[in-house]
């Protein structure tokens, strides 16, 4: 799907209908900075906006998806696979997008996490007891924490939440894995007790 040409659509039938992107933003539930990302062609709406977006400017699902005003004719089978083609597009563009801010959430939690920590363990003896004993259940903790936070306010939204979800839960799930180690590390005398 075109952004530009999809942009340029929507911002002709927002005018027509004599709406402001305010206007149109609260129907849909989004911001007006959204439908002005849209409407320059910067970014396309969440594909379960797609059919509020028709309703609320007055066309048809195909309309939109084609960026195009349709005659009121019966659709070809082209059309409608070229339709289809386009939802399977924006979604893959979206699953895409999701992954590339679930992997900035990780990397910036993690670069935080370890800037603090360096700095505050200068005086540690040996930088390999410290990643373990200290950065690595720490960034699990904070990462996995900030993923599900992330998540749930994508479901909350009604957007794709999965992989942030299953990415926080990993985090949280390794963290108590590297604990359990220590503590039966500890129990049988095998690790060093972290002071």
């Amino acid at each position: 799907m075109d952004a530009q040409k999809f942009g340029s659509f929507i911002a002709a039938l927002r005018k027509e209908k004599k709406m402001t992107q305010a206007e149109l933003g609260q129907i849909l539930h989004v911001t007006d900075k959204a439908v002005s990302k849209w409407e320059r062609g910067i970014g396309l709406p969440d594909i379960n906006l797609i059919e509020p977006l028709a309703d609320a400017l007055g066309v048809s699902v195909l309309e939109i998806m084609k960026s195009e005003k349709i005659e009121a004719r019966p659709i070809t089978d082209s059309e409608a696979s070229e339709a289809i083609i386009n939802s399977f597009d924006m979604v893959k563009e979206q699953r895409k997008q999701e992954r590339k801010n679930i992997i900035k959430i990780v990397l910036i939690v993690f670069a935080i996490t370890a800037v603090v920590l360096l700095i505050d363990s200068l005086a540690a003896a040996g930088i390999g007891i410290f990643f373990v004993f200290v950065f690595l259940p720490l960034a699990c903790f904070i990462g996995g924490l900030s993923l599900l936070v992330y998540g749930l306010i994508r479901k909350k939204k009604k957007l794709p939440c999965t992989q942030a979800i299953v990415a926080g839960l990993i985090l949280l799930l390794l963290l108590m894995f590297i604990f359990a180690f220590f503590f039966i590390g500890g129990i049988l005398g095998l690790s060093p007790t972290p002071t």
